[in-house]
């Protein structure tokens, strides 16, 4: 049932002001650079902060332009002609009430993470050269050296358009992406739709201020109801894997068991194994493409002397060059990267399969409990068109938060859709060091710590170095004052991040807005999750004192912090203290809203990935996976669609008149 929402206003003018509250000019210190100079008196506004926040904020969902009305309404009418020292007094004020805490942070977050990435013409920012930051190492590549190799569908001259194939799969991600390739394979007609945009290597400039608008759902995180929860994912074709980090890593066999025991079928490893095998062939993923960065180094050392273990991760490069990688996660600018794009998506186009990219897939067709096809709406320069393809099967993989909004606006997939949602609930932890570490750049996932897998029985985190990238950390380092947060992002060539992913116990859900967007209810109210969260800051802090760091701060909104000579024991009792209002978490890995089971009353798709009650309609995504992987998820979701496919194609010679 859709989440329907008000539509709140804000008065621009406090907007303005508390931006530079957060970003505010400060008169430099006598021993500041030149460089420095022009970074102290600089303010959110010199850079036209406030007129990007102000045109963006209408198109953020509409749950959480209420969370951010909340906060600014916690503003008295005269915070605008404040003085700049009362002004960051009441910022402060609203960030501790936990009324007006969540869009306090995400307002916060946003302003922060704008003002050290938004480019100016020449794609600089006045802030880099004091940071230490490159900016884009390189131009992005012409057409002609990257052309756009996949077959593009057609639309009709005028009105709308109607298409006739075997198989349409919703979604071009880890999991659309294996499907398409996999039934195009088999001789079946298949159209891919994709509701973001082609974008290839002409396409992507390096720059997270324009990368996480176009490449995201939602331009960027998707906040749960409580922005107890910030979720990344992939929306641009390709999905998650075009700016994934790729890592890559095979499903624990005792994650296989559980997906078994709740009635997967092909789950076992001896069944699962070989399509793992094959992924991992098909994207190149092999640890001799690894060069571990200067943040990595940290981790490893930290590990040594921590007497913990460690792997070097196989990575889905190609022709890699490291003095070219840091920015993953704003997708591949010199096309090593191997994601569906240049994998299965290719494969399917090879074999035929068509793609319709812009297209936003808005309700599944079925009569008489089998599909019939699908309605969407696809972008043009000219405008939306109507776009209906009629085909026997559909195969949603649309990812684990859009999926199940699909399937609740189609009437379809029982009383369980949106259920079990699990997120890999991410923390960070961060080192400062005498070193120069320059976290942003060189390959930004290249080792692994399983050793904390089951803390808490079969539930616990994965240890890996933190992807740095330049707005992700600027807008979540703790503020407390503008001269505060100025000064530690002078030293962020210091810092290294860790972070620890939970494979979480407790579980959100999804529910639909009306505009068609996932509204994400998720919260820290499992005892299991909150004791590994606990655990996870220990250790972390543990191996970050190992690694030789002399600082170490986290992005709790208390900002509980260690300093060298302070008590480090008490540092971890508070740490092994928090509450869930203390805790802020982040998500790149959403499973399970769709998920698979033998019951049609607690789950979405059979052993076989089909839905319960509609004939016809597969789910190929993280979506279907009953409990959450443990690891980066896309060889488990590449190898699980793999396996459906087969499903799939078996289905359908089945229904082939034979003779």
């Amino acid at each position: 049932m859709p989440v329907d929402s008000a539509q709140p206003s804000w008065n621009r003018r406090i907007l303005a002001a508390l931006c530079d509250t957060l970003v505010p000019r400060i008169s430099p210190p006598d021993s500041a650079s030149i460089d420095e100079q022009v970074f102290w008196s600089t303010s959110a506004s010199d850079l036209a902060v406030d007129q990007i926040l102000d045109s963006v904020l209408p198109l953020w969902a509409p749950h959480v332009k209420i969370l951010v009305a909340r906060a600014l309404d916690g503003l008295s009418e005269s915070f605008a002609d404040n003085p700049p020292d009362r002004r960051a007094e009441q910022w402060l004020t609203v960030l501790a009430d936990p009324s007006t805490r969540p869009g306090a942070l995400i307002l916060q977050s946003t302003v922060l993470a704008m003002f050290y990435t938004a480019p100016d013409e020449a794609s600089q920012n006045l802030t880099w050269p004091a940071l230490g930051f490159p900016g884009p190492l390189l131009e992005p590549p012409t057409a002609v050296q990257f052309p756009k190799t996949l077959k593009l569908a057609e639309l009709s001259e005028h009105g709308s358009t109607t298409m006739q194939v075997d198989a349409v799969v919703v979604g071009s991600g880890a999991g659309g992406g294996v499907a398409a390739a996999r039934l195009a394979a088999a001789g079946m007609k298949v159209l891919v739709l994709e509701k973001g945009a082609y974008r290839n290597e002409p396409d992507l400039p390096q720059l997270e201020a324009l990368s996480f608008p176009n490449l995201y759902l939602g331009g960027g995180f998707v906040w749960s109801t409580d922005a107890s929860v910030g979720l990344l994912a992939g929306s641009t074709v390709g999905g998650g894997t075009t700016v994934n980090s790729m890592a890559c890593l095979e499903t624990p066999e005792y994650v296989l068991a559980e997906w078994a025991e709740e009635g997967m079928e092909g789950a076992s490893s001896n069944e699962f194994g070989p399509h793992i095998e094959t992924v991992m062939q098909r994207i190149n993923a092999v640890p001799s493409n690894t060069v571990h960065n200067s943040v990595n180094r940290i981790l490893n050392r930290g590990l040594d002397a921590a007497g913990l273990n460690r792997n070097t991760l196989a990575r889905n490069a190609k022709d890699d060059d490291d003095r070219f990688c840091g920015e993953c996660n704003a997708g591949c600018l010199v096309g090593c990267k191997q994601s569906t794009m240049k994998t299965f998506l290719q494969d399917a186009s090879d074999s035929g399969a068509e793609l319709l990219p812009n297209c936003d897939v808005r309700e599944i067709v079925h009569a008489d409990g089998r599909a019939v096809g699908v309605r969407a709406v696809v972008s043009t320069a000219d405008g939306d068109r109507d776009v209906v393809v009629e085909a026997p099967i559909v195969v949603v993989a649309a990812g684990a938060l859009a999926s199940p909004v699909l399937l609740l606006r189609s009437g379809l997939g029982g009383p369980s859709v949106g259920r079990n949602l699990h997120v890999h609930p991410s923390y960070f932890v961060s080192g400062v060091y005498d070193e120069v570490v320059k976290g942003w750049a060189g390959q930004i996932l290249t080792s692994v710590s399983h050793d904390f897998e089951h803390v808490e029985g079969k539930h616990g985190f994965v240890v890996e170095a933190a992807p740095m990238g330049l707005g992700f950390w600027t807008g979540l380092t703790p503020w407390h004052s503008g001269e505060q947060h100025k000064r530690e992002q002078l030293r962020l060539e210091h810092v290294s991040g860790v972070w620890g992913f939970v494979r979480d116990h407790g579980s959100g859900r999804v529910e639909c807005d009306a505009d068609g967007m996932p509204v994400v209810t998720w919260g820290l109210d499992d005892p299991v999750d909150l004791a590994v969260v606990r655990r996870s800051h220990q250790e972390l802090a543990r191996i970050l004192r190992a690694s030789g760091a002399k600082e170490i701060f986290t992005f709790l909104p208390s900002d509980p912090r260690w300093r060298q000579g302070d008590d480090f024991d008490a540092f971890l009792d508070t740490l092994g203290s928090l509450e869930a209002a203390d805790i802020l978490t982040l998500s790149a890995h959403q499973s399970g809203s769709c998920s698979t089971g033998s019951d049609p009353a607690t789950s979405v798709v059979n052993g076989r990935g089909r839905l319960h009650d509609c004939s016809g309609v597969y789910v190929v995504d993280a979506s279907a996976l009953p409990t959450a992987p443990g690891v980066n998820p896309m060889v488990s979701i590449e190898a699980y669609a793999s396996r459906t496919a087969h499903f799939i194609v078996q289905e359908w010679d089945a229904e082939i008149p034979q003779g």
